[in-house]
């Protein structure tokens, strides 16, 4: 937890902001700095919380990763008394986000509690009818940077606030930067994300949203950021790494936009930017095969000012399935992709998925083929999961093909079967071939 005062001038109320993300990363006081999940800011509540604090309020932030657990959370709780508590919460927290809410709830009966984030601008309705309508007051629905602070100016003159609000899209050159230090950012600095990676290391957003259509990810994104995709100026964003350097002597950079290198034109200017700004930090980020393939040129200016590693979602060997989950690229754009990386000294955290819905075993042989001729340096493989919001999940749901009780989101390497009618022995067997570097025929021999 990290106390902020921001001064008096929005008068005394106090608010608490709380990061509810330990579906994945779990609760754990005394978290090793190695330990990522529970380390990597949440950068959307960072986002909202330097806009409290520039609007003067009075500000704390909760991060419940770094707890011994709830009954911690509702100690905390007692202690802060706070006016406003504002929970930010994706998917695989909405139980945790309920849990945090009766807390508050019952701590502090007479705080507000706004809610946003990802799964409640997906559905709003499952928070402001939570327990009756009485849990939430207010459900913000996409963008909170603008509207939170309007939420806190309207509660301090009394008026009435709609049970469900939507977000007014901020101009990002706008703006206060995130404000890193409501969460213990030592764990940030310090987490390796790829092996050999230089420390230490910062995390950063260009834009928003993404412009493609890929059916595992829509429209669940543009209903949080509609369109279009927006990315700050290029010297905004190598303002921030000038003051991060000064600040943290950072020796490593990544950009967890969707795709970095959307815009052409950006990524130029930004290169050239950041080679006279003498930043000398390594990059990661993450890109699409067909990107590289169509900007080569592009690939190796970036390599020139310091890129090593790109993150790029291959997703399947089967042109079929690629078509299918409308990812818009081809498999020969993967392996052209990986050839283009390494020809600059590019390195690749390849991520794919086994299981897509309606995927054959030839299919599931086709991936693995695939990735064998890539040879990511860091592969990612995924089980796929249908993930609610999402085109692809209202086909398999229409397809009668989830695995209730099945559909937990965790990070790669958890491996659970999700949908019927998918081989997973075979795809156990495929992780086997893939982890051990052994031949196909090894494979048929273990599914038989």
């Amino acid at each position: 937890m990290r106390q902020r005062g921001a001064g008096g001038g929005a008068g005394a109320m106090k608010i608490c902001l709380v990061y509810v993300a330990v579906g994945v990363a779990g609760f754990n006081k005394n978290r090793p700095l190695g330990d990522l999940e529970g380390g990597w800011i949440g950068h959307g509540i960072a986002s909202i919380g330097a806009c409290v604090k520039h609007a003067g309020y009075d500000l704390t932030l909760i991060d419940m990763r770094q707890l011994s657990g709830p009954e911690e959370f509702e100690e905390l709780v007692s202690s802060l008394h706070c006016d406003v508590y504002g929970l930010s919460t994706a998917p695989i927290d909405y139980k945790n986000s309920i849990m945090a809410a009766k807390v508050i709830r019952k701590t502090c009966p007479d705080a507000k509690i706004v809610v946003g984030g990802i799964h409640p601008t997906l559905f709003p309705e499952r928070y402001s009818e939570a327990k009756g309508g009485t849990l939430f007051d207010v459900v913000v629905v996409g963008e909170g940077e603008i509207t939170f602070i309007d939420i806190l100016n309207d509660m301090t003159k009394g008026k009435k606030i709609p049970k469900i609000v939507y977000g007014i899209k901020p101009d990002l050159d706008r703006i206060p930067v995130v404000d890193r230090e409501l969460f213990d950012y030592k764990f940030e600095l310090n987490g390796t994300f790829i092996p050999g990676q230089p420390l230490p290391s910062v995390t950063i957003l260009a834009g928003r949203g993404c412009p493609y259509k890929c059916l595992y990810c829509q429209p669940a994104e543009n209903s949080v950021f509609g369109k279009p995709f927006r990315i700050r100026s290029a010297e905004k964003v190598i303002d921030e790494l000038l003051c991060l350097k000064e600040k943290y002597h950072h020796k490593n950079i990544i950009f967890w936009d969707d795709t970095f290198t959307f815009d052409r034109k950006w990524v130029m200017k930004f290169c050239d930017l950041y080679e006279n700004a003498g930043i000398g930090s390594s990059i990661i980020a993450c890109s699409r095969s067909d990107i590289i393939c169509k900007n080569e040129d592009m690939i190796k200016r970036l390599a020139e000012i310091g890129l090593k590693w790109f993150v790029i979602g291959f997703e399947s060997g089967s042109q079929r399935l690629l078509d299918m989950i409308k990812k818009g690229i081809t498999v020969e754009q993967n392996i052209r992709a990986a050839e283009i990386c390494r020809k600059y000294g590019i390195k690749i955290i390849g991520t794919y998925m086994y299981g897509l819905p309606t995927e054959t075993p030839e299919e599931s042989i086709e991936t693995l083929e695939m990735i064998k001729t890539i040879k990511p340096d860091q592969p990612m493989p995924f089980w796929f999961v249908p993930i609610e919001g999402t085109e692809i999940y209202s086909m398999c749901k229409d397809m009668n093909i989830i695995i209730e009780g099945n559909q937990t989101v965790e990070r790669t390497g958890k491996y659970i079967p999700r949908l019927k009618g998918i081989d997973y022995e075979l795809l156990s067997g495929i992780l086997y071939v893939e982890a051990h570097n052994v031949e196909l025929d090894e494979l048929v021999v273990m599914t038989k």
